[in-house]
């Protein structure tokens, strides 16, 4: 089930360059590799780490980020945070620029991994939040510093990274090798998009790790498909993204072909891309396509090594149920509609924003992750997903039918 993240695109002012420390991540007693278990939700990588000694925290892995960034700020006094100075940050979203805080000369630890003079980014609070999404506690995003220092191999299935001293990398069996470039220390590869009308389109390519839809669409001079839906495409650090969702033909990464690919297509004007990005930034490949591959990152030398597995011909899905829910509640185990999509179905059965989930399908929500409610309102398409709502402290029934209109 598809659950929408957009890439962080940071844009930082008030603050120069002389003023940062470099980072410097090493792997510990001088290992060749080290190989981190992670979580994965929505082929959304967290990973565990600490903050000057904090306790473990989840983080967003993702290429789409330069600095750390801490999402949840109520923690900050708690990880002794110094040298903290005043910037103002954009991203992607239709809201404005954002003053928040950056600290230097951070620590940063993950398992066999420990570094020091970093910097972090902190947001002010209420800005964006992920623990509703995962329901779970997610305190944070990490990239560039991880994959700038480290040649990175992303394991999806296994679900692990593995971390290698690029020194002492040895390339392993037999690998798909792509060249990629670096802009603002973010990784592009040049990718084939068929579209609706048969046009095919070569261009550079954002590779995200961070954004879950398969495609996203940053050109807004292309002409969005007749067969699309309204949709809720992601949440960025500068609000909510609405636009379409429709299927492209073809999508063609090296030698490796995917048909019929779920896309997103953002409203014309609600990225607020700079010019200078939007120059290079034709649209991002997010992990629904990423986690099709067994995927080594080596920025050092700007290519990445593909090799498909067993999910790589499987159907592109998007979800049907026509609403998006987060987790709530000190424990997460309160579950709110916060979207239903314009024309659904769910839409015209009655379901509105703040619905309150008491049961899906005859489950009741107690004791169910937000993994399994997304699978129990995915799970009987063709047939009517049934769902107990509480509104305003009165309880409703509602039937309505899981059909894909795409």
């Amino acid at each position: 089930m598809i659950r929408n993240l957009l890439p962080i695109l940071i844009l930082l002012s008030g603050w120069s360059a002389a003023w940062a420390e470099p980072t410097g991540f090493t792997l510990i007693g001088g290992a060749r590799s080290v190989r981190i278990p992670v979580e994965i939700q929505n082929n959304i990588i967290l990973i565990p780490l600490r903050i000057n000694g904090s306790f473990e925290m989840n983080f967003i892995l993702d290429t789409g980020v330069k600095t750390t960034i801490l999402v949840e700020p109520v923690i900050s006094p708690f990880l002794a945070l110094d040298s903290v100075r005043k910037v103002l940050v954009r991203g992607l979203g239709d809201g404005n620029a954002i003053e928040a805080a950056m600290a230097r000369n951070v620590s940063i630890a993950l398992p066999g991994v420990e570094g020091r003079g970093i910097n972090l980014l902190v947001l002010p609070e209420g800005i964006i939040s992920y623990s509703g999404m995962f329901g779970k506690p997610v305190y944070g995003i990490i990239g560039y510093e991880i994959f700038n220092q480290f040649i990175v191999e992303l394991n999806y299935q296994q679900k692990y990274i593995q971390l290698y001293n690029p020194f002492e990398f040895k390339l392993l069996g037999r690998w798909s090798r792509l060249p990629i470039g670096l802009n603002r220390s973010k990784p592009y590869v040049t990718a084939e998009m068929t579209d609706f009308r048969g046009e095919h389109i070569k261009s550079e390519w954002l590779i995200d790790t961070g954004a879950s839809m398969a495609i996203s669409l940053f050109d807004e001079r292309l002409p969005v498909p007749e067969k699309a839906i309204e949709a809720f495409l992601g949440q960025g650090l500068s609000g909510n993204v609405y636009g379409k969702m429709a299927r492209v033909k073809t999508f063609q990464l090296g030698d490796f072909i995917f048909e019929d690919v779920i896309t997103g297509y953002p409203e014309p004007g609600s990225l607020n891309l700079p010019e200078s990005d939007s120059a290079v930034w034709y649209g991002n490949i997010g992990a629904e396509v990423i986690s099709r591959f067994r995927i080594i990152f080596d920025y050092g030398n700007e290519q990445i090594f593909l090799r498909k597995n067993s999910e790589f011909k499987s159907k592109f899905e998007y979800n049907v149920s026509g609403i998006e829910v987060v987790a709530s509640g000190l424990a997460y185990d309160v579950y709110l509609v916060t979207y239903v999509r314009p024309g659904s179905p769910a839409e015209y059965a009655g379901l509105k924003v703040n619905d309150e989930l008491i049961s899906v399908n005859g489950s009741p929500v107690i004791g169910l992750t937000i993994e399994d409610i997304y699978t129990q309102l995915s799970k009987r398409i063709g047939r009517n997903a049934l769902v107990k709502v509480r509104r305003n402290g009165a309880v409703f029934k509602f039937s309505f039918p899981l059909t894909e209109d795409l």
